[in-house]
């Protein structure tokens, strides 16, 4: 599921990565997200942490992502992975330079830091 990081500057999406994320969960929380912050801000900063407790994607919720960065291509300024999964930070190593976004993997332990660049 995605649960919003209550410690985020305003104006950055930041969300908490744990267990499976569903198809529901871009449904119900990241794309709202998405759609909100466009309402207000040409460019969106986005955070998302996957943490010890994240446990993968189901199939269906890899298509959203996928058809989310299709749908937004343009709209974000910074996305910051929080992560130390391997195969997400291979991924986005492979594909972040790709992105017309600035991208930037941070470690687990270093959400603070990670807030304070999304912020930038």
């Amino acid at each position: 599921m995605f649960t919003p990081i209550k410690t985020a500057p305003p104006g950055i999406i930041a969300l908490d990565a744990t267990g499976k994320i569903t198809d529901s969960d871009y449904k119900t929380v990241l794309i709202p997200a998405i759609e909100a912050a466009k309402k207000t801000h040409d460019k969106i900063s986005l955070l998302i942490r996957f943490g010890l407790e994240y446990d993968g994607y189901t199939p269906h919720a890899m298509l959203d992502d996928t058809m989310l960065g299709l749908t937004h291509w343009n709209d974000f300024n910074r996305v910051a992975v929080v992560t130390d999964v391997k195969w997400i930070v291979n991924g986005l190593h492979m594909f972040g330079p790709l992105i017309p976004a600035t991208t930037r993997r941070f470690p687990v332990g270093s959400l603070d830091e990670a807030l304070t660049w999304t912020a930038g």
